[in-house]
């Protein structure tokens, strides 16, 4: 299944497919990444004609009381990026994340078993598929391509 044949919900609004998604995503979650602030789409992946489940509530609750983790997960991140093959930085080292990682919206999968929430970005070195970095119960886990997430 593609992430985009999953159907989201976003605060405060119904469930929603993606084809709707542009129309309903008026309400878009603040917080600040890696020094920089953002107002982004908070996705949850939920089934057709289901709502939010608790775990899912329960993983966000962890994830926006924990912004030191946010803030501590640019190491990884710049890690991430100077140990890719295909970056091709040459040893050099980032100053500036935002010219090679952007995020663009909070994921919150579907699962009863962990209380995971993603920062998917957009990626330079692999436009296609971005990549995500991933918190367990509030705290940062790993780095790695979007379908780490799902």
């Amino acid at each position: 299944m593609n992430i985009s044949d999953i159907p989201v919900v976003v605060p405060n609004a119904k469930l929603v497919t993606k084809k709707t998604m542009e129309v309903d995503l008026m309400n878009k979650y603040k917080l600040s990444i890696w020094g920089r602030n953002f107002e982004l789409p908070l996705l949850y992946e939920c089934y057709p004609d289901e709502e939010v489940i608790e775990s899912q509530r329960e993983a966000f609750a962890m994830f926006e009381a924990n912004s030191a983790a946010v803030a501590a997960s640019l190491e990884h991140v710049k890690n991430y990026v100077e140990t890719d093959e295909f970056a091709r930085l040459n040893g050099d080292k980032i100053e500036n994340i935002f010219k090679y990682v952007m995020p663009k919206e909070i994921f919150v999968p579907h699962t009863e078993k962990h209380r995971n929430v993603a920062i998917r970005c957009n990626y330079k070195f692999d436009i296609e598929h971005g990549i995500a970095v991933l918190f367990e119960n509030g705290q940062f886990k790993k780095v790695g391509p979007q379908d780490i997430a799902l």
